[in-house]
């Protein structure tokens, strides 16, 4: 009988053992080794983001600042609603014209698509707000206007233009125009 109990003992100490010290351990040092694993890679993803980052900057400094400046107009990294405006009226300004009735549309930020260029908290590389105003002209001056806006650095979408006779050749346009920003 004494055989049979110190087998018996020794094996229930080991299966006690097991149970309570080493297989905790084991699955503590499992989950540490994943979450190492984790680490690593976000380390190497850490490393190729360093790089990647250098590059742009380099590319970056590489661009004459009127050419930067130039870039910031064509496509801003903010909303400014009141600068649109103003360069708006300077062009139309130009031209004799002035704007009138201004409203400010709807904004933007593309929340629904995430794309791979996504930037920003939105998660979108571009947001975009639409803006309509008035302008009273003559057919040619209007057309001159458009053109020029057309030409100007900042990106603009006509979405839509309607019109009302006034007197003589002047007419009333109504303008609804979409820009776009940078995230």
């Amino acid at each position: 009988m004494k055989r049979i109990i110190l087998p018996v003992f020794l094996f229930a100490a080991a299966l006690g053992l097991f149970v309570l010290y080493t297989n905790p351990a084991y699955q503590t040092i499992k989950n540490l080794s994943v979450q190492n694993a984790s680490y690593d890679d976000a380390l190497t993803k850490s490393a190729e983001l360093h790089s990647l980052r250098d590059r742009l900057l380099a590319t970056r400094a590489s661009f004459s600042n009127d050419n930067v400046i130039k870039l910031s107009h064509v496509l801003p990294d903010n909303v400014d609603n009141i600068r649109l405006i103003i360069d708006i009226n300077n062009i139309a300004a130009r031209h004799g014209l002035a704007l009138s009735t201004v409203e400010l549309g709807s904004v933007s930020d593309s929340d629904q698509k995430r794309s791979a260029l996504a930037v920003g908290s939105s998660g979108a590389a571009v947001g975009s707000v639409q803006v309509g105003f008035s302008v009273a002209a003559k057919y040619d001056d209007f057309l001159v206007f458009l053109q020029d806006l057309e030409h100007s650095l900042r990106i603009v979408d006509i979405d839509k233009i309607s019109f009302n006779t006034g007197p003589g050749d002047l007419n009333v346009y109504s303008v609804d125009i979409r820009t776009y920003w940078l995230h």
